[in-house]
């Protein structure tokens, strides 16, 4: 039986961190956005989204909590929980636009006025 090399942290890494499988579609805006940048270009559907989420969790937790007695608890638990994971798949929306990977015209014209085109007069 042959031992594995111990690794050598010394060494750098074969892959980087982030590993991207598709090249983008769209035109790129930031390749790295960070989270200031997700936030302030999401869109009006996604933090539609994320109050409906909010407000779904918070009647499902009053629901299911009534049952035991917690309704009020539980309410406001599953209203912040689903809250955070509509909040955490919007900016994820939002920062795949802003790398190109999906359709990103409105983030264009808001991030990038020089490509707008010229008014004809």
């Amino acid at each position: 039986m042959v031992w594995p090399e111990p690794p050598n942290y010394y060494e750098p890494p074969k892959h980087g961190f982030k590993v991207t499988l598709e090249t983008p579609q769209y035109p790129i805006i930031n390749p790295e956005p960070s989270i200031s940048d997700a936030l302030t270009n999401m869109r009006s559907e996604n933090w539609s989204a994320v109050a409906g989420l909010a407000a779904f969790g918070y009647v499902a937790g009053y629901f299911f909590g009534s049952k035991v007695h917690w309704a009020k608890p539980t309410a406001l638990f599953t209203s912040v929980f689903l809250g955070k994971t509509g909040l955490l798949w919007g900016m994820s929306d939002s920062a795949h636009r802003l790398m190109g990977f999906k359709e990103n015209s409105k983030e264009i014209a808001g991030n990038m006025p020089h490509v707008m085109q010229r008014e004809a007069y």
